[in-house]
């Protein structure tokens, strides 16, 4: 029953916003963000401008006033498209499909892990996760990369999740707090060389020029109403949002693990002034620390008669070491 509802209320919404996008004079289509990676890819294939379109260019989703260039993320997400466009319309259906089992199979996994907490969290994040089902955003594989994050927290390949996403992304660049307050030197060592190739890789394949086009595109989008920016109508209030949380889970990452991962995650996806409700799928990751046992390593410690007794909770005491 639990599952049920997890599943099938985001389905309900998600059948909404296909209804809304289906009323006469709305600009919105299915999985529109798929089709704006799509274009990307063929305009790079056929030797187009990645930041402009040209005579003969797939018609995506523009809003004046909003944003008027045709790709929103830096160049890395377009060369990864390159090979998906060249299959047209199969590599946008793999996408789309590809993107509802990661979003939907994250949401059972959680379920399944963690439990009525889990259901209540995918409840309230329910519209946005309908959205997104609706749109077909990277975002979709996100909650995915970052419930495997916490899992591989200890590990160099934390580095290389985080590297992925910020490439796309941006904001959760502020991860790399996080994993200095855990003195995962690997992971950063990896984070670090990550993002250095993946900046290659999108210069090569997109002309390193490109780089320079996506700069040139931020000032003419408007933060949205629902980012903190758009809210306070400061421009830098994303940011300043996303530095103090990575400091602040910085500060206590090896003392409070669990709310650390939930500082950094919260800060990554409410700290950018491009946030749409589908983006607020990342916060179902909040769950992902209770999904099973933590590592001796991370275990709390109270000392009892001489000796050291697990503490009931990461909030009880120090970090111990078994």
């Amino acid at each position: 029953m639990l599952l049920v509802i997890a599943v099938g209320v985001p389905l309900l919404w998600a059948r909404a916003n296909f209804i809304v996008y289906d009323l006469p004079g709305n600009l919105m289509e299915p999985f529109t963000d798929a089709t704006t990676y799509l274009a990307a890819g063929e305009r790079l294939n056929v030797g187009h401008e990645l930041y402009r379109l040209e005579p003969g260019d797939r018609p995506v989703l523009t809003l004046p006033g909003f944003f008027t260039a045709p790709l929103l993320s830096p160049p890395p997400i377009a060369v990864a498209w390159r090979p998906l466009s060249a299959l047209g319309t199969w590599g946008w259906a793999a996408w789309v499909v590809a993107a509802w089992i990661a979003l939907l199979g994250t949401i059972v996994y959680l379920v399944l892990r963690v439990g009525p907490p889990a259901v209540l969290l995918v409840f309230v994040l329910s519209h946005p996760i309908g959205e997104q089902l609706a749109v077909a955003n990277f975002n979709a594989f996100v909650p995915a990369l970052y419930v495997l994050l916490w899992t591989l927290r200890n590990r160099p390949a934390a580095g290389a999740i985080v590297a992925t996403v910020a490439a796309i992304k941006l904001a959760p660049i502020g991860f790399g707090g996080w994993l200095l307050g855990r003195r995962n030197w690997r992971a950063i060592a990896v984070l670090a060389a990550g993002l250095a190739v993946l900046f290659v890789v999108g210069g090569l394949g997109a002309g390193f020029g490109s780089y320079l086009e996506y700069l040139g595109t931020l000032p003419g989008n408007r933060p949205t109403a629902l980012s903190l920016s758009g809210m306070v109508g400061w421009a830098p209030g994303s940011y300043v949002l996303l530095v103090a949380g990575s400091l602040a889970s910085m500060a206590i990452a090896r003392r409070k693990p669990r709310l650390a991962f939930g500082l950094a995650v919260t800060a990554v996806v409410l700290g950018t002034p491009a946030l749409y409700a589908s983006g607020l799928v990342g916060l179902l990751a909040l769950a992902a620390p209770f999904a099973g046992r933590m590592r001796p390593a991370e275990t709390p410690f109270i000392e009892m008669d001489g000796g050291r007794t697990p503490a009931p909770s990461d909030r009880a005491a120090p970090i111990g070491t078994a």
